[in-house]
């Protein structure tokens, strides 16, 4: 009788892709600072947003965090400094904000089938 053998392929992490969340300032802060709720009146939106984009303006990987929200189509919140409207309607002006040597990741792609959390 043949043997039958079950041939499983582990899924690695890859952290390279992700490695540069780490390092980024808003661990330590309040996620409410960069995802308000839909309920957020204009003026509180606008302000809310000045003191996440203040507070990306000194992050260390902060043109790593506006490649990914532009390249994976990051509908909310603030990224790099970069908010919803920034990236929406200014796709082209938001990318001249990354550096001149920046690649895409061609490696990353999220399906836009996926919930986002929050939003259904």
């Amino acid at each position: 009788m043949p043997s039958l053998t079950l041939t499983v392929r582990l899924l690695t992490p890859h952290s390279d892709l992700w490695d540069w969340q780490t390092r980024a300032l808003c661990r330590t802060t309040r996620s409410d600072l960069f995802f308000g709720p839909d309920s957020e009146s204009r003026a509180t939106r606008i302000r809310r947003e000045r003191q996440a984009q203040e507070l990306c303006q000194g992050c260390p990987v902060r043109h790593e965090c506006q490649r990914h929200a532009l390249e994976v189509g990051e509908p909310y919140g603030v990224w790099g400094g970069l908010t919803e409207s920034d990236r929406r309607f200014g796709h082209d002006r938001a990318r001249q904000h990354l550096p001149a040597n920046s690649k895409p990741n061609k490696r990353l792609r999220i399906s836009p089938r996926h919930p986002r959390p929050g939003r259904q």
